[in-house]
Order: C-alpha cells, then sequence, then structure tokens
C-alpha cells in the first residue's frame, strides 16, 4: 500500500484479534467454468517472497529454486492455492533470458504443489531502483533494523517514467515476452498490470499501453490493477482491491482482494471468517523473512523500531515452516483440515542446552537455512529464540511403505540427533556445517517415532533433514501423521 495512505489508515485502525473461524475446507481450485464466469471466491492466497530476499528484484535477480522449492511447499501444506509474486524492469533488462526461464521453473514447482500464480509488472510503492542494480556485480543491500518493507523497489521507476519514449519499446518486451511465453498457461491464474497504481499521469499511460500490449499477445488470461482508491479499476477484466482497515466487502465473488492482513487491524483467522465463500483473498503476506515486513507501516526510517516486534504486523509463516501462531494454520486449513495435516511438534529454546521453552508450534519438515543476521537469524525472533545459542527439539512419526533398510542424512551447521523408534540412528556432536548418514531397517506401514534434537551455536543456522530406502531416492524427511495437543 502506498505509505501515505498507509499512514492514515493506522490512525484508524483497531487491534482484532480471536476471531471465530468455521470449520470449512480450504478452497477448492475451480473448474473451467468457474474460470470462465471468474468466480475468485476459490483463491485463498498470499504474496509470496522468499524468505532469504529484501525485495523481488532480488527474488528474480538471485532466483534461488530450492528455496523456493520448500517455500511453495510450504505454503501448499498450510492451504495456500494462489501466490502473488511481483517482478521487475531492471532484472529483464539485466538478465532476460534467464529471468524468462526462472518464471518457467517457478511456475512448474508451484504447480507441482497445487498452487497457481499471478504476476505483478509495475508498482508505485517504496524505494527508487538504483541505476547500481542492473551492473553484474550488485550486492543487494541488508535488510534496515526496524523498518517496514525497508528495502522494496518501485517499478519502473521514476528515471524510467522520465524518459518513456526511450524506454517504451523495452517496457513493451518485458511485458509481452513474459505473457507471450505463457498466454494459455493454465498455471498462470491472472496477470496483474500494476500494483496500487498513484493516479499519477505517467502511471495512468503506462497502465494503458501495458494493457494493449498483453491484449496484443491473445491471451484469454483475465487482466487486472488494483482499484478502488487507486486509478486500476478501468485497466481491470474484474474488479480488484486492497483492504486493510477491517472486513468490508468491495463487491460480490467476481471481484478479488488481492492485499489484505495486518495485525494491527486484522487477523488470518479473521480475514477467513469475513471473506471465504465471499470473495477471494490475497494476504500480504506468506513469508516472515529479510522483506521486514513483520514490522509494521510506521516503523519506517525516520521512526524505526528498536527491538524485535512481538506480533509480525504481516506475514504467516517463518522460514523454517512454522506459522507464527497455531491459530492462523487452524484458520487457514480449517479446524478438522488442520487435524489431518502431517505436522512435526516443534519446541523453540532460549538456550542452547533445550532447557528455557520459547515457543511450541508445528511445521511440515524439518529443512531451512536461516542467515546470519538480526532477526533474521533465528528461527522465530517473536518468540525471543535468540540468534545464537538456540536449540529445537522436534517430535512426530513416520512410516516406511516397503520393508528394507533406509537411510537418514543430517545436513546442518550445529550439533543434531535423530531416534527413530527410541534409538538413536543419526549423531552429529561437532560445529561447523557438514552432512552426517546412517541406515537402519524398517517395517512396511508401521508408524515409527521420531524425536530430532538440533542445537545451534553461532553463523548461519541450518538443518536439513532427508531419507531414502528402497522405494524412493533421498528425499525431505516428512511427518507421517499430526501430533497429538497441537
Amino acid at each position: 500500500m502506498n505509505p501515505a495512505i498507509k499512514a492514515l489508515v493506522i490512525g484508524v485502525l483497531a487491534c482484532c484479534s480471536g476471531c471465530a473461524v468455521t470449520d470449512a475446507p480450504a478452497p477448492a481450485v475451480p473448474t473451467a467454468a468457474a474460470q470462465g464466469q471468474r468466480d475468485w471466491t476459490w483463491v485463498q492466497g498470499a504474496v509470496f517472497v522468499p524468505t532469504n530476499c529484501v525485495n523481488e528484484a532480488q527474488q528474480w535477480d538471485q532466483y534461488d529454486p530450492a528455496v523456493n522449492d520448500r517455500e511453495l511447499r510450504y505454503a501448499s501444506a498450510y492451504g495456500i492455492n494462489v501466490v502473488r509474486v511481483y517482478l521487475h524492469y531492471y532484472v529483464y533488462l539485466k538478465k532476460k533470458n534467464a529471468l524468462l526461464a526462472d518464471i518457467n521453473d517457478f511456475l512448474e514447482r508451484a504447480g507441482r504443489y497445487g498452487i497457481r500464480t499471478e504476476f505483478v509488472f509495475f508498482d508505485d510503492c517504496w524505494n527508487q531502483p538504483p541505476k547500481d542494480l542492473l551492473s553484474a556485480d550488485y550486492r543487494y543491500p541488508a535488510p534496515v533494523r526496524g523498518v517496514h518493507n525497508s528495502q522494496w523497489l518501485v517499478c519502473p521507476g521514476d528515471e524510467v517514467r522520465a524518459h518513456y519514449e526511450q524506454h517504451r519499446a523495452g517496457l513493451k518486451a518485458y511485458v509481452q515476452d513474459i505473457v507471450g511465453a505463457h498466454r494459455a498457461d493454465s498455471r498462470v491464474v491472472f496477470w496483474e498490470i500494476y500494483n496500487e497504481p498513484n493516479g499519477s499521469e505517467a502511471t495512468v499511460r503506462l497502465e494503458g499501453d501495458a494493457l494493449g500490449w498483453i491484449r496484443e499477445t491473445g491471451t484469454q488470461i483475465p487482466v487486472t490493477a488494483t482499484g478502488g482508491e487507486f486509478s486500476g479499476g478501468p485497466f481491470s477484466d474484474f474488479p480488484s482491491w486492497h483492504e486493510y482497515s477491517g472486513y468490508a466487502l468491495r463487491g460480490d465473488g467476481h471481484t478479488l482482494c488481492t492485499e489484505c492482513m495486518n495485525r494491527q487491524g486484522q487477523t488470518v483467522a479473521g480475514v477467513v471468517e469475513h471473506f471465504r465463500g465471499k470473495v477471494g483473498y490475497i494476504m500480504w503476506e506468506f513469508g516472515i523473512g529479510r522483506d521486514n515486513c513483520r514490522f509494521a507501516w510506521g516503523e519506517n526510517r525516520q521512526s524505526p523500531r528498536r527491538d524485535e516486534t512481538p506480533t509480525p504486523f504481516h506475514g504467516i509463516v517463518y522460514p523454517d515452516g512454522h506459522p507464527w501462531s497455531l491459530a492462523d494454520a487452524r484458520a487457514l486449513l480449517g479446524p478438522s483440515g488442520y487435524a489431518r495435516t502431517p505436522f512435526f511438534a516443534v519446541s523453540y529454546y532460549k538456550d542452547a542446552a533445550f532447557k528455557t521453552l520459547a515457543k511450541t508450534s508445528v511445521t511440515p519438515a524439518i529443512d531451512f537455512d536461516l542467515v546470519d543476521e538480526a532477526g533474521a537469524g533465528s528461527p522465530d525472533a517473536s518468540a525471543g529464540v535468540p540468534r545464537e545459542n538456540f536449540s529445537v527439539e522436534y517430535r512426530g512419526s513416520i512410516q516406511a511403505p516397503v520393508d528394507g533398510a533406509y537411510t537418514f542424512s543430517a545436513d546442518c551447521d550445529g550439533k543434531v540427533e535423530l531416534e527413530v523408534d527410541g534409538r538413536a540412528v543419526v549423531t552429529k556432536k561437532e560445529e561447523g556445517r557438514a552432512t552426517v548418514s546412517a541406515a537402519t531397517r524398517l517395517e512396511a506401514y508401521r508408524r515409527y517415532p521420531v524425536v530430532v534434537r538440533y542445537a545451534h551455536a553461532s553463523g548461519p543456522a541450518s538443518l536439513h533433514l532427508t531419507w531414502s530406502g528402497p522405494a524412493f531416492a533421498a528425499r525431505v524427511l516428512e511427518p507421517a501423521t499430526h501430533p497429538e495437543g497441537l
């Protein structure tokens, strides 16, 4: 949302918590007929920025297939069926062929998890893109401590818009190369020309041109740009809008809320309760990471937050796959869906000796990397888990499909122990990144209790637990059941 508008909204927001949640399942992806009617009530989406990136340009300039795959898998586990993904013109100028290949890779991975994608081409929010971004050796800056969305970039930026005719052919190629490659791609749910267009003459001109460029490709995929208080309405095939001040609906199932959910005036549970079945909705955002949207709009460069926020302003799930709140997971999946979802129970400790408990939660897998920086270096800074000298314990069960020997591997930076059925199978006692593996025999269809204990000292924290056996090659270790009591 435009910072000026957000500042006005902040003053009228009232805190909302404990909203009731129905037992309705997560919405199903529609039939082709439903799509033709543009009924968006099935959409339960989230803005998707990999948690290791500070902005949408880094997301594509330093595209990491493994991180994207992991976090898309987590999104699917929590019932997300659409991701809203920002692109950037400068990355297209810098590395067109790589960008086009990475977009296709992303769509393949999202589709594998039953997730459809919408791409945003232009955006009027936040910081101007630096010219240096176009250089091959550009280094993305770290997030500014305590500042909301501290490194997010406008697209295409004032420099391009000031020399519009000079860039018009390039902007057209940017839009048409991407749309043309996927003009009949069912993995793309719609195209979004512009996020929160500010109504200026330059923006309106670009909106109109971009709509024409998309139409020229012959795509039948619908197009939108943010309406409501923004100028996108005339350039949209259907009404889309943003709602951050409460749960007011604009229209019916043929409209789509492409941004919502801030914890100063909304909750995940509240959005689900008020929107599900009435309109489609896309929350900002899925991952709680380095883009700093866990800090509130008013926590800006002039007034940064000095400590870690105990309540993330935006975001649902941390980089290791656990939600900020179990209530969020229950809301997204519905209580019965949540109870059926396989998770590991996870306990976070404020020390490296499993003594001072900070939080209990769930996670779909034991698979993460954290950067070594304040806030993002902790698996859950909101709960007081420190960046250094913390420990985590996982409990769950696994089930082998056939009898035989199964190899378990732990790739991690710290100390780790894996117990299967009460027996230590994998043990790593030394600090430093390394992979340790060991095998044990399992019986088919028997559920084996698993306990994993991980202790981190300093530096980047990471833990990846995989297994392989007679019926499958090495893959992420996932639990067989939902843990009791969570």
